[in-house]
């Protein structure tokens, strides 16, 4: 019985993983909002660190994989996974980080500069892969592919950016209250 905790842990990554994909199914026909990197990230939240990059690296290859508008080259599945691994982790890091007992104003900024930062990173790798994939070496070729994006990148930072200043403190905030009282019991 001294695993449980280890037990619990893997199968909450599994089930938030599940979670996660559901999450990006939901909104895969709404251009440029999704709730998938916010789901991602609260799972992080929950199962920490290594399990919140493993959460956010399968929840990306599943979601990619079974996609009903196709499937990703390796470049552009390996950058998807890549970002999302690191949402997953950063998430986790925020236990340990104070964030959530900082005043509410400047909690609200740190999580939308986390969106925002955690979103840029996402779709300069996607871009990139994709560019380089379309235009080889010739980099005129790679930076007009890389700058065509720009509305898209523009919408889908906007977009995180308010999910994570508006939703993901609230939600993280009543998560860590029940974790609180469930650990008295």
């Amino acid at each position: 019985m001294q695993n449980h905790g280890h037990y619990h842990g893997w199968l909450l990554a599994a089930v938030l993983t599940a979670l996660c994909v559901v999450v990006g199914y939901l909104f895969l026909a709404v251009p440029n909002l999704e709730l998938f990197t916010a789901t991602i990230f609260i799972s992080g939240f929950l199962v920490r660190t290594l399990r919140g990059a493993l959460v956010g690296m399968t929840a990306a290859l599943l979601f990619s994989l079974f996609n009903p508008y196709g499937t990703p080259g390796p470049n552009l599945l390996a950058a998807q996974m890549l970002s999302m691994a690191l949402t997953g982790a950063v998430g986790g890091m925020i236990p340990r980080s104070g964030l959530l007992r900082m005043r509410p104003r400047l909690r609200v900024i740190l999580f939308a500069a986390l969106g925002l930062i955690l979103t840029l990173i996402y779709d300069v790798l996607t871009t990139l892969s994709f560019a380089w994939l379309m235009a080889g070496s010739d980099v005129k070729k790679l930076w007009a592919t890389f700058i065509s994006g720009m509305g898209f990148y523009g919408l889908h930072l906007a977009g995180n950016t308010l999910i994570f200043a508006l939703l993901v403190p609230v939600v993280l905030q009543r998560l860590h209250r029940l974790n609180l009282s469930t650990r008295r019991r």
